[in-house]
């Protein structure tokens, strides 16, 4: 039986067993995020200190700071198309809303802005054709988790 590395948990699962054990990790968790979200394999992150990597932002709407997870900064710096939703989550208000309603506090900056500045520096991984459909898509079910800060 095929095999599919799942990118939530990085580990192998039997193709006909991944629809269950998919829906296990983007289960709701109660209070609006997912039990997980999708990242790269922790081999295929970007490496190095993190030391001026914003990690917290506002969502303008609602006031409330919310701090992103290592591993999501770590797959977002190497592959900034990963999380092509161009959403994130929000701890004030339990739900994903656009990278455009919220902003560092360490730099003041919009993730929108932030994460185009990625894009561009890496054009060559921008997904294209059918390919591209499929990561909007795991985009879509990966779309970044946040903790409350």
């Amino acid at each position: 039986m095929a095999q599919v590395r799942c990118p939530f948990c990085h580990e192998y699962i039997d193709s006909r067993d991944f629809p269950a054990h998919r829906a296990e990790h983007v289960k709701d968790r109660g209070d609006g995020q997912q039990n997980e979200y999708a990242t790269l394999p922790p081999e295929e992150r970007e490496e190095g200190d993190l030391i001026d990597v914003p990690r917290v932002y506002v969502h303008q709407k609602c006031g409330v700071m919310t701090g992103m997870p290592e591993e999501i900064i770590r797959s977002y710096l190497k592959n900034p198309y990963l999380y092509s939703a161009d959403e994130t989550f929000c701890c004030g208000c339990g739900k994903h809303v656009p990278f455009r309603e919220c902003h560092w506090t360490e730099t003041g900056e919009d993730l929108q802005t932030y994460t185009d500045k990625l894009r561009a520096a890496k054009p060559e991984m921008k997904p294209s054709g059918c390919l591209g459909l499929v990561l909007v898509g795991v985009g879509l079910a990966g779309a970044v988790a946040a903790a409350l800060v």
